[in-house]
């Protein structure tokens, strides 16, 4: 009888998109601490020991393009795509075109950009791809325009779809839908009051840390992880049950 062992193994290439502050960050710490050879593509430099760093605007598909044509990696073993971004909540009258391109330009087509330029790195491996997703396409957004609420649960639907395609080459990927995350964005843009709101409706009383998301991430990108494709796993504390 074989005896199943979690392990994160050496000399595999990961790629983290969005990776420069909050969630991608401590996942490219973590994923470096392991053994992982780590790519971090943002706009804003990171200097982390055993972590490359690449500029990338998953905005402008010359730069993904570029972004991974520079990649001095010879396959992508693990792709992590964390980029994110919002707008404030208002009315519907109040809808700027501008402004929902902005978020839908980070949040779902950099996706789609991310993807088309990496596949072929990515299938060679046979790797494992996680799209972070958000609480907010499972339910809606608290704090955030619905702009955030569409592009985030757009990722849901691209998901699903690209298991089917993707599975002919073995390559597997999945997303997360974690809660609010305990970051100094968080406290600087949300009031106490609300936040102690927040955690009032979250069974496991708190908001999610980043080491809370961070081993699922592990497990789906991991070696161990040869058959959960398509699949959308829920971190948010109970706030939010699935059947």
């Amino acid at each position: 009888m074989n005896t199943y062992t979690y392990k994160m193994s050496n000399n595999r290439n990961a790629v983290i998109i969005g990776g420069t502050s909050g969630l991608g960050l401590g996942t490219a710490e973590f994923l470096s601490e392991k053994g992982y050879n780590v790519v971090v593509g943002g706009r804003s430099e990171v200097k982390i020991k055993g972590v490359d760093f690449l500029y990338i605007d998953v905005a402008s598909e010359n730069s993904v393009k570029n972004f991974f044509n520079s990649l001095s990696l010879d396959k992508i073993d693990a792709l992590v795509y964390s980029a994110g971004t919002t707008t404030a909540k208002k009315d519907i009258t109040e809808f700027s075109t501008e402004e929902y391109f902005r978020v839908h330009d980070v949040n779902l087509l950099g996706a789609i950009l991310v993807l088309k330029y990496a596949y072929k790195s990515i299938s060679k491996a046979k790797g494992r791809i996680v799209i972070v997703s958000s609480l907010a396409a499972r339910m809606f957004s608290q704090f955030s325009g619905f702009e955030y609420t569409i592009t985030k649960t757009g990722l849901s639907g691209l998901v699903k779809q690209l298991a089917i395609d993707f599975a002919k080459d073995k390559v597997r990927i999945n997303t997360i839908y974690p809660g609010m995350i305990e970051t100094p964005l968080l406290s600087e843009n949300v009031e106490q009051s609300e936040l102690d709101e927040i955690v009032a409706s979250i069974p496991m009383r708190r908001i999610a840390r980043t080491e809370d998301i961070i081993p699922m991430i592990a497990l789906l990108i991991s070696e161990q992880n040869n058959y959960i494709t398509g699949a959308g796993i829920d971190i948010n504390g109970g706030q939010y049950l699935t059947a």
